[in-house]
């Protein structure tokens, strides 16, 4: 166990690149932050080179603390999950068997809906710790949050936490470089951060084809319509479609460089499949993938058409991408 001066005051539960970055945001802003990560080996090289493989010439700071024995982590009274949406389950299962106590609240920040029962990432976690979870999402490359970049996140948090908590939070979290909005729409927020992702997939596509910038602004407008259609019917709200969570998210990822879901649509595009595509991308996780047959799956059970979303599903199974494009392109007419 590290030697801390005091007891960690926010614990950072995935050693990830966006884990790590926010526990570095954290920790410059003062906060005593322990980071938790699975191995212990890489958690070691953690600790010895006080820098993340994939956050390059950024030091950590000395008040984070890596650890891969959970028992520091779960002395903060403030838990955050940066676990891949898929492994945050069974990650989570593990880990409750193992903490002493519960905090009043979970907050995850993963972008996704679980493959195999279609649950968005909180009704999972609050049904197996039985605690309020929310979400933190928006807008954010880790690297640039790492290096103090300006960068803006909205923290939606479920009614079980009083409206005087929340603002508490939202100065607890918020930095200098890190602005934090609030909101209680847990649902919108969390399937803004999943659809955006599988969005971007056809934003690969369309830009590596060099199918030109009418193409690409036509299918961010039409994927937000999209996403627009399963929050409201699912239950949430259109002001999150139209803020961070929603608009903010897939401009970023449809369009920024670092999007791993982008780059996965271009691999597409080259006619790769999407195992030869994960092994170009050192495999990375790349939530958009996993997400696609969930999100048709919501979009079936609550009746709304995902057509973009469709045709990602179709290029993840091989098919052919100039075929995707034009089966969109020849969809019938109809109004905006």
């Amino acid at each position: 166990m590290p030697d801390l001066s005091r007891r960690p005051d926010i614990a950072v539960f995935g050693a990830g690149v966006w884990g790590s970055a926010l526990a570095i945001s954290w920790a410059r802003a003062g906060h005593e932050v322990a980071l938790w990560g699975h191995t212990p080996s890489k958690m070691a090289e953690l600790r010895s080179t006080r820098q993340h493989p994939r956050l390059s010439g950024v030091e950590l700071p000395p008040n984070l603390h890596p650890v891969s024995d959970p028992a520091t982590a779960f002395m903060a009274p403030l838990w955050i999950s940066s676990i891949a949406t898929q492994a945050s389950p069974g990650a989570w299962a593990m880990l409750r068997a193992e903490a002493p106590r519960l905090p009043e609240l979970l907050l995850h920040t993963s972008k996704g809906i679980l493959a195999q029962t279609h649950q968005r990432l909180s009704e999972s976690l609050e049904h197996l710790l039985g605690l309020p979870v929310g979400v933190l999402t928006g807008p954010t490359f880790a690297d640039e949050v790492a290096q103090q970049l300006p960068s803006a996140l909205v923290m939606a948090l479920p009614a079980a936490i009083s409206d005087a908590r929340a603002v508490e939070l939202q100065h607890q979290l918020a930095t200098e470089r890190l602005r934090i909005y609030l909101s209680r729409d847990v649902i919108g927020a969390e399937l803004c951060g999943a659809l955006k992702n599988v969005l971007a997939i056809a934003a690969g596509l369309v830009e590596k084809l060099g199918l030109g910038h009418n193409a690409r602004a036509a299918l961010i407008t039409r994927g937000l319509a999209e996403m627009a259609r399963l929050v409201a019917a699912m239950g949430g709200a259109p002001d999150t479609v139209m803020g961070l969570a929603g608009m903010g998210d897939l401009l970023l990822t449809a369009t920024g460089p670092q999007s791993r879901n982008r780059r996965l649509g271009a691999y597409l595009a080259e006619g790769r499949s999407l195992a030869e595509a994960q092994e170009l991308m050192g495999g990375q996780v790349m939530e958009g993938a996993s997400t696609t047959q969930a999100a048709l799956a919501l979009g079936r059970q609550w009746g709304v058409d995902l057509p973009i979303a469709e045709e990602v599903g179709r290029l993840l199974d091989g098919a052919d991408p100039r075929e995707a494009v034009a089966r969109l392109m020849t969809r019938s007419l109809k109004s905006e």
